[in-house]
């Protein structure tokens, strides 16, 4: 890859300004660290079973035509015990939909909300299949509950169609009609409105019952397998801290004031919508009082810390003697063959649009972004 010579050249020139902006930033030094140490546990492995866990992960990508979108989505779930012998169950969709339809700024969040009903439902099929010890999602439980629907994006005023009505209790119908066989389709909501909505209805129905796929799936994940999270970063409210006598992210301080293997208490978010700004539909109303606690963890000596999320009444030590066997680096390894074995990269985008090309016999239509 090129330097941009130019670029550092030019910014590194106003040097004075970069500095003061680094400089501004809290360092946490003047902590008392006995505080922290009183919060935290170092631990020693105690692994002496041979576990069985799954992860997955998601991917999209997108084609953009001046008067089309293609969007390329899939997901992974993978199984895994302790010798790394491993299945998995695979999920894909590509949905072309015309550029007059859904609002540009929103095509990223269309293609992201498939590509998660399509992660969470190969990580729910190869669960039902191994029944692991529990079920490792990349992020947070949290943060896949309260994921932004396009209902609720048009409640205030940022609808992300251009064009497509929605009657909620024609939606209902449909799921209640249709939701036994949420697991029979990649994409069950494509398949329920493609027969029964039509015109450009079509689209904002699908999308609108894809919101209640993805969140049927997510349920029911999480009623049936012990599921937990890992996260990098951490949450900015108030009540979502451990420490709170300290005014900084509890990852950073614990990151920056313990060194070994272990784990801080338990922490509990509020077990009310207080964290969600909108009402779920009234399907999945329970899930905004689903009991969800966290702790952090350093998985390996000298590397981070990071979040864990979970529902279940496991203990911090048995959730870290079940990850230890797949952690390197400081981190499940795992997560990462899983998330790198799902990606969709341009060049599988190009392979898909010169296949598409070559069976149409056609070109699919001018670029909007032309190569370069």
């Amino acid at each position: 890859m090129k330097v941009n010579s130019r670029f550092l050249g030019s910014i590194l020139s106003k040097w004075v300004y970069i500095k003061e902006q680094f400089s501004d930033v809290e360092t946490y030094e003047n902590i008392d660290p006995q505080i922290v140490l009183n919060e935290w546990k170092d631990y020693d492995f105690k692994n002496n079973k041979n576990f069985k866990v799954v992860v997955g992960d998601g991917s999209y990508n997108t084609i953009e035509y001046v008067d089309k979108y293609v969007i390329l989505c899939a997901g992974l779930g993978m199984f895994f015990d302790v010798n790394y012998n491993r299945d998995e169950e695979y999920c894909s969709f590509v949905l072309v939909i015309p550029f007059d339809v859904i609002v540009r700024n929103f095509l990223d969040d269309l293609a992201s909300l498939i590509m998660a009903t399509l992660e969470l439902k190969s990580i729910y099929l190869i669960s039902k299949k191994k029944e692991p010890d529990i079920v490792i999602l990349d992020g947070s439980i949290r943060n896949f509950i309260i994921r932004f629907g396009p209902s609720h994006s048009r409640d205030i005023g940022q609808n992300w169609f251009y064009k497509g009505n929605v009657d909620e209790k024609v939606l209902q119908d449909l799921y209640y009609e249709n939701k036994d066989t949420i697991f029979s389709f990649d994409l069950w909501s494509y398949e329920v409105t493609r027969s029964s909505i039509k015109g450009n209805d079509k689209f904002t129905y699908f999308s609108h019952l894809l919101y209640y796929e993805y969140l049927k799936v997510l349920d029911e994940l999480l009623k049936n397998f012990k599921v937990i999270s890992i996260s990098k970063s951490f949450s900015p409210t108030y009540e979502g801290k451990i420490l709170h006598l300290i005014n900084a992210p509890d990852i950073i301080i614990f990151n920056n004031y313990t060194r070994n293997v272990g784990y801080s208490k338990v922490g509990n978010y509020l077990r009310d919508n207080y964290y969600i700004k909108w009402k779920l539909p009234e399907p999945f109303r329970h899930l905004e009082k689903k009991e969800i606690k966290f702790f952090y963890a350093r998985f390996e000596k000298d590397h981070r810390v990071y979040k864990v999320e979970f529902t279940s009444d496991l203990s911090q030590e048995q959730i870290l003697d079940i990850l230890h066997p797949f952690i390197i680096s400081g981190y499940p390894y795992i997560l990462k063959i899983v998330h790198n074995e799902v990606l969709i990269s341009d060049k599988d985008a190009n392979i898909f649009e010169d296949y598409v090309k070559n069976e149409i016999g056609r070109e699919l239509g001018i670029k909007l972004r032309s190569e370069l």
